[in-house]
């Protein structure tokens, strides 16, 4: 299998399992409804999530670590831990920082991994992230049927492998420039002659925006187990084709028409569900935009790039630890506003060039 899809499906697992042991491990210690978890899992969003510009960084300059297999193994032992000691309260956060650090990693390395594959394709990242949406969904059935905990595990050890195996196969072909992104920068060239800043705040507005969407989204529909998993389902969809979608037709194009296809189907679908995962897999497929927009304006640091979706992802969905669900009429508003935004935010930074030839 050639090295970009190696990677990408690769990636895709991996991305799986984090997130299948994060939300297994955060609604099995977290009782329903308490104050505990509510710092808990703001906890677990702030660390997974606002450190990973920091972790890319570090990463990028020094390029000879292997952040994916520390990451999965942080992930395992801190996830061992929380389970363990979870009626120690102490021991119990130790070992829930030490996981989620560990999935910080495990991001940066995925991000710094399918970006130096993908010769200019948005594909390989998009697919990466993917598979988080169907992981955070698995992670939470396991736990709330109360199924083995070696269902959770078994993915993030063979997750330990795989990091291993890509960060080899990635060396043996680069050689020394591997993760050398100051010396061979990333060529996502899909971002007009525009301001620098005012891409980075373009992009980050987008991805706010699609954080608040995504977590604050009313959807009356949402009643049993089977709805939550086609809502995850849907999201994972989008984020997918949304990259491979982009490489055939144009980010510009695809940006744009997924945006405004997506904001009459939000406005009347709070109680139609099939409506409802429609529009929400159009908004995810942004993700990969705004990821390739920031790559192609922050050449030498993808880790950094990748970092600052991560942060407007936090503060999109930040609101809704502080704030009950607002009106349909507030939500309405809200959804025109920010898919608008989006839209011409996306046509004053994005060329239409594609990914493939």
């Amino acid at each position: 299998m050639k090295l970009n899809r190696f990677t990408a499906i690769s990636y895709w697992f991996i991305h799986f399992s984090v997130e299948v042991l994060c939300f297994f491990v955060l609604n099995t210690i977290f009782p329903e409804f308490s104050i505990v978890r509510w710092c808990g899992v703001l906890l677990f969003d702030f660390l997974a999530f606002v450190t990973q510009p920091l972790i890319g960084v570090i990463f990028e300059r020094y390029n000879k670590k292997k952040p994916g297999v520390i990451g999965v193994g942080m992930l395992i032992t801190g996830g061992a831990l929380s389970l363990a000691f979870k009626e120690y309260v102490i021991i119990m956060f130790i070992g829930l920082t030490v996981m989620t650090v560990g999935n910080a990693m495990i991001h940066i390395s995925g991000a710094l991994s399918t970006g130096r594959v993908s010769e200019g394709r948005l594909s390989e990242s998009a697919i990466f992230v993917a598979g988080g949406s169907f992981g955070v969904i698995t992670g939470r059935m396991i736990a709330r049927y109360s199924l083995c905990f070696i269902l959770a595990f078994v993915p993030a050890i063979i997750s330990l492998l795989l990091t291993y195996q890509v960060d080899r196969r990635i060396r043996e072909q680069y050689e020394d420039n591997a993760f050398n992104f100051y010396a061979l920068p990333l060529k996502h060239s899909i971002v007009n002659d525009r301001p620098r800043k005012n891409i980075i705040v373009s992009m980050a507005l987008i991805v706010v925006a699609r954080g608040f969407i995504a977590y604050g989204l009313p959807t009356g529909w949402n009643k049993l187990s089977v709805h939550t998993v086609l809502l995850f389902c849907f999201m994972g969809m989008g984020k997918m084709l949304g990259g491979i979608l982009a490489d055939w037709l144009g980010a510009r194009n695809v940006g744009v028409i997924s945006c405004l296809l997506a904001l009459p189907i939000l406005l009347v679908s709070n109680d139609i569900m099939w409506l409802s995962l429609i529009g929400i897999a159009l908004f995810s497929m942004t993700m990969s935009i705004t990821l390739g927009g920031l790559f192609s304006v922050i050449k030498n640091s993808p880790g950094l790039a990748f970092g600052i979706t991560t942060v407007s992802l936090f503060l999109g969905s930040l609101p809704t630890f502080f704030m009950s669900m607002p009106s349909q009429l507030v939500c309405n508003i809200l959804n025109v506003i920010m898919s608008v935004v989006a839209a011409l935010l996306i046509v004053y930074c994005i060329n239409n060039e594609k990914g493939r030839v």
